[in-house]
């Protein structure tokens, strides 16, 4: 090959060395800048790493490091203070924990003595005269639209109830809320908070009334005659409904329905003092009267039964007591008197049942009248009468259910004009007694 030659292919080699080299230089510098891109990222995580193990191995050397040692005297204050704070966290919290059991306890007491007053409360008599023998009639009027807290406090202002609120409470769980009539009752300062709710729902009396008496030991004739005289009814028409009238009580359930009775109430229409209105009906006028006997019966009679005698027995006995003995203090021991003849099966031979019999009203019984036959008449019959002879008030009742303990088998009174009796345990005994009687008339 010549020289020229060479040269050309000397250029040429050149040549395509050079555009050989073009071509890779651009390759290479991408895949560095490239490498350097994905490698930045291990970069921080290895400069992470290392400052981590530096970090290390900084506390490992610090622990290396020798602890300076405290002197003995300044750990024993140490250790004294570290006590003592100690004991005052541990005496704050005494404190604190007895604090909240006395504060517990005096709350627990409070509760309790608050719930103790209350169910006190309710175990108490509901009005001032709940227990007493005989109570005080008070007039009460309920004006037209009042409310049971309106009539409460009107009950508690007559002295008729003590605490409103508990009128109120029985009102509503007894479901007499709300039901209440105006008008004008008369209640008595005895009576329960039940029997004056009962009462309250059956309407007043009207405003233009006035007051009538019945006396104790008034028999059905003299009341049905003091009606009529009165111009209030007709006697007939009070008699008529004494026997026929029906009344709900539970006094009168047991009571004897035998033919032989003269009036079938008669004995249960209490002796008292009565507000009317004009037009009052028979049937308004008993049913009064044996509300007020209720009354009685609840509070003294019902819880002093026993089974030696029934209620129509012990009335029976207070009707004779009320007719027969006029000194209070005597009442008991005629009951005593009474007890005892019919323990001994004596006759009673009283001469208030030989009256009634008659349906006489004279001062003295003759030796004829004793043999007036009457299954009332006491001379006669065995035992009590069929019934009882009058309408006894609380006194006679209460001597009746509570007798004295004596041996009196006889009484009679003591000089004439006079109204105590000798009582005496012989038949020789009341001889003499019986003389000086007679002795005093003349």
């Amino acid at each position: 090959m010549d020289r020229e030659d060479n040269n050309q292919w000397g250029n040429e080699k050149e040549r395509y060395l050079r555009e050989i080299l073009q071509q890779n230089a651009v390759p290479h510098t991408e895949r560095k800048q490239g490498q350097k891109q994905q490698t930045r990222p291990q970069k921080q995580q290895t400069q992470q790493i290392q400052q981590t193990q530096r970090t290390r191995q900084q506390a490992r050397q610090q622990t290396k490091q020798p602890t300076r040692r405290m002197p003995e005297r300044q750990m024993q204050e140490a250790r004294r203070n570290a006590e003592i704070r100690r004991k005052k966290q541990k005496k704050k919290k005494r404190s604190k924990k007895v604090f909240s059991t006395f504060f517990l306890i005096f709350v627990c007491l409070g509760l309790c003595l608050g719930a103790f007053q209350f169910f006190r409360s309710l175990m108490m008599p509901s009005n001032p005269g709940v227990g007493l023998d005989t109570g005080e009639d008070v007039s009460v009027t309920i004006p037209e639209g009042a409310t049971t807290s309106d009539i409460a406090e009107i009950l508690k202002e007559k002295n008729l109830i003590t605490s409103p609120f508990r009128f109120k409470l029985e009102s509503k769980l007894n479901d007499y809320d709300g039901t209440f009539q105006k008008g004008i009752y008369t209640l008595n300062t005895s009576m329960t908070h039940q029997q004056i709710m009962e009462l309250l729902q059956k309407g007043g009396e009207a405003e233009e009334n006035y007051q009538f008496l019945i006396p104790e030991g008034f028999t059905v004739d003299k009341i049905a005659q003091k009606l009529q005289d009165s111009e209030i009814m007709s006697a007939e028409e009070f008699i008529n409904e004494v026997n026929t009238g029906e009344f709900d009580y539970e006094f009168l359930k047991d009571l004897p329905t035998s033919s032989d009775r003269k009036y079938k109430l008669e004995g249960y229409l209490f002796p008292a003092t009565y507000t009317l209105y004009d037009g009052v009906t028979a049937h308004e006028l008993i049913d009064k009267m044996l509300q007020r006997f209720e009354i009685e019966y609840d509070n003294t009679i019902k819880d002093a039964l026993t089974s030696d005698f029934t209620l129509d027995e012990i009335v029976t006995m207070a009707s004779i007591i009320e007719s027969e003995i006029q000194v209070p203090e005597e009442r008991p021991r005629a009951a005593g008197v009474i007890r005892n003849r019919l323990k001994q099966n004596m006759k009673l031979q009283m001469d208030a049942t030989v009256l009634y019999a008659q349906n006489s009203n004279k001062n003295r019984v003759m030796e004829a009248d004793l043999e007036y036959n009457s299954p009332y008449n006491t001379y006669q019959v065995d035992g009590l009468p069929v019934g009882p002879i009058s309408n006894p008030g609380a006194a006679a009742l209460e001597a009746a259910l509570h007798p004295e303990d004596n041996n009196y088998v006889y009484y009679v009174v003591e000089a004439y004009g006079k109204s105590n009796h000798i009582f005496t345990e012989t038949y020789e005994e009341f001889l003499q007694a019986k003389e000086n009687y007679l002795a005093s008339r003349e």
